[in-house]
């Protein structure tokens, strides 16, 4: 029996049924002459009746790719994305790394110049046909990706795009790769397109034994800790890590969260600062965290029992990566603090009466430190800072609100209330990810108020133009809030840091490898989109600024831009 009353007539129809039938809603496209046969397939919808994926047009590479991030991190569904040919996989090498390291499913197909001169439907008839084939076309992404492969022929679509899913899908997840020929998608096909024959593989759980042993450890311990930056990824686990907390007076650190991990709130809840954290700290497990500590700023005590813990655990597609471990447990975050959560209640005999009051009271003394930080950045004057401008977002954030944070935002500084509320820069730092993340957590969660907060920088870094197109096309209102400091704030950073009695250093102005200048009127790109846009350079200002952008993305559903002078 086929997938649909109405059969396909070519192999692009099959492969669009086959994406929609295994639960691909959305295809983010940006289409070249290798989509010819993709484009007729669309065509012919109303007469064929057909199911496919929604295609979601933009205008860049990184737009679709990075939209597709933010897609599956607002659903937790595998997106699917197809760009032109080697040109189009190139433009998406970095957002392809932001996701890899990220773990987030991707299905990445991309055209193929086409394979024949002549003679065959869909064989060469442009210059470009020629100059833009590559010997090893998935060679761009591979290193990157799990999986690569190109399609061959029709036979074998349903079997391809299931192996594509599967292995997308099992963790550690992350992106794959397939490329589509021009003439095999333009083949006659006809007939029942096969239903899926296989499961994608549950994730892993921890073997009984580190269970056991993980649990006397955190039982026996005088002040352990769990140590995250992403386990929120499953929104289930935010609960299930607070109860374990607060049940087994155990602390909890963010170090660089890049999702709403746990309740901030939480009275054991010691903090952000991995280094002051950790400094009692006699148990650090560490939940799937690619970058446990930085050993030229900070380790954990010689004698703390170290547990590395994820479904890769010591993250064996970086080259080089020696934190050491003393015990490592292959899991899922989920599944790990679903078993500590059954075998912790026949220890809680062990736990010494006084941690939890240690635990309580360093955690205490964080909070305590950035309420006064929050309450004199709201009392000050001079110059917008990042600190102020956390403030300020704090005074306006809506309940139902999602910040996408590619610099200035930070979850401590920001009454953060529930799964899905932040997400901080993928691993990998790759520019351009923000707001194009934004704009697709917002496509896949319509009911969210979905808040861009990103550098002059990142913001050149995402082809704003196409950013705010896309947005206007869709009808996907974001609120994008630019902290323009005119500097790459990094790279300055980075010298200091290792020549802070150098010639930069003493120099006592920023260097021209540093300098973003000058000024720009980012807010025009909105206002050009048919969207709100408003520039802000005294303190006084920005609160009411950001409640005028709220109103046009809330109440008139309407893009905005509000575009800081930041200096400090």
């Amino acid at each position: 029996m086929g997938l649909h009353e109405n059969e396909v007539t070519t192999v692009a129809e099959a492969y669009l049924s086959v994406l929609r039938d295994r639960g691909v809603s959305r295809l983010f496209v940006n289409a070249g002459t290798d989509f010819a046969p993709l484009v007729e397939a669309y065509a012919r919808l109303k007469q064929s009746g057909l199911d496919f994926p929604e295609p979601v047009v933009c205008a860049h590479e990184n737009l679709a790719i990075s939209m597709a991030h933010g897609a599956y991190l607002g659903d937790g569904r595998i997106q699917a994305v197809m760009l032109h040919t080697s040109v189009g996989t190139a433009n998406a090498v970095c957002g392809v790394l932001n996701a890899a390291r990220d773990a987030i499913p991707i299905l990445l197909t991309a055209g193929r110049s086409p394979l024949f001169e002549d003679s065959v439907p869909g064989s060469r008839d442009a210059n470009i046909h020629w100059p833009q084939e590559m010997y090893d076309q998935a060679s761009l992404v591979r290193e990157l990706v799990k999986w690569d492969y190109e399609l061959r022929d029709g036979v074998q679509v349903a079997a391809v795009v299931d192996r594509a899913i599967d292995i997308a899908m099992t963790a550690p997840r992350g992106p794959v790769y397939l490329s589509l020929p021009r003439e095999v998608l333009a083949r006659d096909a006809s007939g029942p397109l096969p239903a899926r024959r296989s499961a994608t593989p549950t994730d892993a759980a921890p073997s009984a034994g580190a269970v056991e042993r993980l649990a006397d450890l955190l039982a026996g311990a005088s002040f352990p800790v769990f140590v995250t930056a992403a386990s929120g990824t499953d929104p289930g686990t935010a609960a299930l890590l607070g109860r374990l907390c607060e049940e087994y007076s155990v602390g909890v650190v963010e170090s660089a969260p890049r999702r709403y991990n746990v309740r901030p709130t939480s009275p054991l809840h010691l903090g952000y600062d991995l280094g002051t954290a950790v400094a009692n700290a006699d148990v650090l497990c560490f939940l799937d965290m690619d970058v446990p500590w930085i050993p030229a700023r900070v380790s954990p005590p010689p004698d703390a029992i170290v547990v590395q813990c994820g479904p890769d655990p010591h993250f064996s597609r970086y080259p080089i990566r020696t934190h050491r471990s003393d015990l490592s447990v292959t899991a899922s975050v989920g599944n790990l603090l679903a078993a500590l959560a059954t075998a912790l209640p026949g220890r809680s005999g062990r736990i010494a009466k006084g941690r939890r009051a240690a635990i309580e009271g360093a955690a205490a003394d964080s909070r305590a430190q950035v309420a006064r930080r929050l309450a004199a950045e709201g009392r000050a004057g001079g110059p917008i800072t990042k600190a102020f401008m956390n403030w300020a977002l704090a005074e306006v954030l809506p309940q139902d609100a999602a910040v996408v944070s590619e610099y200035w935002a930070r979850p401590e500084l920001l009454p953060l209330g529930a799964p899905l509320s932040f997400f901080g820069t993928p691993p990998a730092g790759g520019l351009g990810w923000g707001l194009p993340a934004a704009i697709g957590l917002k496509l896949a969660l319509p009911e969210r108020t979905v808040i861009s907060a990103v550098g002059d920088g990142a913001y050149l870094f995402a082809n704003p133009a196409a950013c705010h197109h896309a947005m206007a096309m869709h009808d996907i209102p974001v609120l994008t809030v630019i902290c323009a400091n005119r500097k790459w704030s990094a790279v300055e950073g980075s010298a200091l840091g290792m020549y802070p009695h150098g010639h930069a250093a003493s120099a006592g102005q920023l260097s021209p490898l540093a300098e973003l200048g000058p000024a720009v009127a980012f807010e025009q790109y909105a206002q050009a989109s048919g969207g709100f846009g408003e520039a802000v350079t005294e303190r006084k200002d920005l609160v009411p600024a950001l409640r005028r952008a709220l109103r046009a993305v809330q109440d008139e559903h309407r893009q905005a831009v509000v575009n800081v002078a930041c200096p400090g």
